[in-house]
C-alpha cells in the first residue's frame, strides 16, 4: 500500500479542507490515492479497512457527501462514535493542548495561541473580526456529530460506544476495535494493558505549571526543558510532597455543568449510553501560585539547568490567577 496512505490524507479527501498532514498532495492527490488505496481493498481477501482520524467528527459538517457515496459504494459502511463524559473530555483536551506546546511538537505550535475553554464575550484585536473557537463550542459539535453523519451519509451504519464504560471495563482499546469488526484476540492481545499505560505529564500539576509557563512566554526551549524533567520524574513515580494532595483543574464549576449538558444531548439519541456520576464541586485549584511553582520548578533540579531555572523563575507571572492569565 502507498505509504502516503496516512489517516489525515483521508480525511482531506473527504472534507476537502487540506487542514492535515498529507505528505504535500493538493486535494485531487489525496483523492487519488485513497482511490488507490479502495481499490486495493476490493482487490484483496481483506474483510475490513479501518481509516480514522480525529478531527472526523469535528467536521462532519464540511464531508463531501457525493465524494463518499462514490467511494463507498458497494462496501457496508460501519461509523464508530466514542463517546466520553465531555467535561472530562474538555479538561484532558486542554492537558493535551498544554503538553503539545511542551514537548516534541513545543516549535510547531509555541507561537499559537491556546484556545480559550469558553467562548469570549468581546472579540479580540487583529483576528479579522473573529473570534478563537473555544473548547465548549467543539464540544457543542461533537454532541451534534452523529446526527450530522446520518444525515451525511444515510447508508452507514452507526455504532455509539462509551469511552467511560469501556475504561470502567479495562476494555477501551478491544471495546473499539471490536465495534470496527478487528479480530482483536488475534491481532492486539495486550491492546488494552497497553493502553493502561499512564501518560506521563499530562497529569494536573504539571499541567497547570507548563501552561503558566506557556501564557508568560517563558520560550520554547525552557518549557521542552521543564517538560522533559516532569516526564523524567513522572517515569519515576516520584511525587512533589508539598503539592502531592492537591488537584487542579482548568474547567470552572460553570463550565463544568454546560458541557455535561452536551452528553445529555447525546444521551436523547442514544440512551445506551451510561448516566454521568452526580456532579459534586470537589476542592480543586484552577491557578499554580508563583512561590509553588517556583518551589516545583526547585525540585525538578538537576534535571534542569539553572540557566533554565534562572529563566523560568524569572518568567513565572507574581500573580498567575490574575484578570487574563487565564483565557476564559
Amino acid at each position: 500500500m502507498d505509504a502516503r496512505a496516512n489517516h489525515p490524507l483521508m480525511f482531506n479527501a473527504m472534507t476537502k479542507l487540506m487542514t492535515a498532514p498529507s505528505e504535500g498532495l493538493d486535494l485531487p492527490a489525496c483523492r487519488e490515492v485513497v482511490a488507490d488505496v479502495f481499490e486495493k481493498f476490493r482487490q484483496s481477501n481483506h474483510e475490513n479497512m479501518i481509516w480514522s482520524y480525529e478531527a472526523m467528527a469535528l467536521t462532519s459538517r464540511a464531508w463531501d457527501s457525493d465524494y463518499l457515496r462514490r467511494m463507498l459504494q458497494g462496501v457496508d459502511t460501519r461509523i464508530v462514535f466514542v463517546a466520553r463524559y465531555t467535561d472530562h473530555w474538555v479538561e484532558s483536551l486542554y492537558k493535551e493542548l498544554v503538553r503539545a506546546r511542551s514537548g516534541a511538537r513545543a516549535e510547531r505550535f509555541y507561537a499559537l495561541p491556546i484556545p480559550p475553554i469558553a467562548p469570549r464575550t468581546e472579540t479580540p484585536m487583529g483576528t479579522g473580526g473573529r473570534s478563537p473557537e473555544s473548547l465548549m463550542g467543539q464540544a457543542a459539535r461533537m454532541a451534534k456529530a452523529v446526527r450530522i453523519m446520518r444525515n451525511k451519509l444515510p447508508s452507514a451504519e452507526i455504532v455509539v460506544r462509551s469511552f467511560d464504560a469501556d475504561r470502567e471495563a479495562g476494555s477501551v482499546v478491544s471495546g473499539a476495535l471490536a465495534a470496527m469488526g478487528v479480530p482483536v484476540e488475534s491481532a492486539f492481545p495486550d491492546a488494552d494493558e497497553e493502553a493502561g499505560v499512564k501518560n506521563p505529564t499530562k497529569s494536573d500539576l504539571y499541567s497547570m505549571l507548563l501552561y503558566h509557563l506557556i501564557v508568560a512566554r517563558a520560550g520554547v526551549d525552557v518549557i521542552k526543558a521543564v517538560h522533559a524533567a516532569g516526564r523524567k520524574r513522572d517515569r519515576k513515580g516520584a511525587k512533589f510532597e508539598p503539592l502531592a494532595g492537591r488537584r487542579f483543574r482548568f474547567l470552572s464549576d460553570e463550565e463544568a455543568i454546560r458541557t455535561r449538558d452536551y452528553y445529555e444531548e447525546l444521551r436523547e439519541d442514544h440512551p445506551h449510553l451510561p448516566t454521568q456520576p452526580p456532579y459534586i464541586s470537589k476542592p480543586a485549584e484552577r491557578y499554580l501560585p508563583r512561590e509553588e511553582g517556583v518551589a516545583l520548578l526547585d525540585w525538578l533540579r538537576p534535571d534542569i539547568s539553572d540557566a533554565i531555572f534562572d529563566r523560568a523563575c524569572a518568567a513565572y507571572p507574581d500573580d498567575p490567577g490574575g484578570d487574563g492569565a487565564f483565557p476564559r
